[in-house]
């Protein structure tokens, strides 16, 4: 990694946690749907990010929106948990190229069909994590099942969009 990858990282990690903090932690539909945009740090990592940086960015990542949100861990949790199964998500997602190749994890890089997929995926993973650690039991098996789908559609949506919207304002 270069000082100019390091330097994006670092500025991905201060903004997406400041928009989760400050403004999409209260944007809540119906106390179900939830919109968790920091795990896009570690979404758009490059694909040849090695796993203990990418466990270390999710970590920090998830320690800070922690603090915010004063949950004790389970960010952070979550977070390493899909940092940690992301390479194996890319080796499913594009078979034939391997992650020597690297992927360029965007829209015109995946296709839309994979983008959306790999969000979706991920985002999957971590809100099942998050939401079932978070009630503890299985006794809210169907209000946790319902809240993991809200907001799997919610956040990604929201990902796919923000992705969108800030390559077009690189672009213009």
């Amino acid at each position: 990694m270069n000082t100019q990858t390091i330097l994006k990282i670092a500025a991905s990690i201060i903004i997406y946690t400041l928009l989760q903090v400050f403004i999409l932690r209260n944007l809540v539909f119906f106390d179900v749907a939830f919109c968790f945009v920091y795990i896009s740090v570690i979404l758009f990592l490059p694909s040849t990010t090695p796993t203990s940086t990418a466990l270390l960015i999710a970590f920090v990542t998830g320690i800070l929106v922690d603090m915010f949100y004063n949950t004790a861990g389970l960010h952070a949790s979550a977070a390493v948990m899909i940092a940690f199964i992301r390479g194996f998500i890319l080796k499913v997602l594009f078979p034939s190229r391997g992650l020597e190749n690297e992927i360029v994890i965007s829209v015109e890089g995946m296709g839309v069909e994979r983008f959306i997929r790999y969000i979706v995926i991920l985002t999957f993973i971590h809100h099942t994590y998050l939401f079932f650690l978070e009630a503890g039991t299985f006794n809210f098996f169907l209000n946790t099942s319902l809240k993991i789908l809200a907001s799997v559609m919610f956040s990604s949506i929201v990902i796919f969009l923000l992705h969108v919207y800030l390559k077009s304002l690189r672009n213009s």
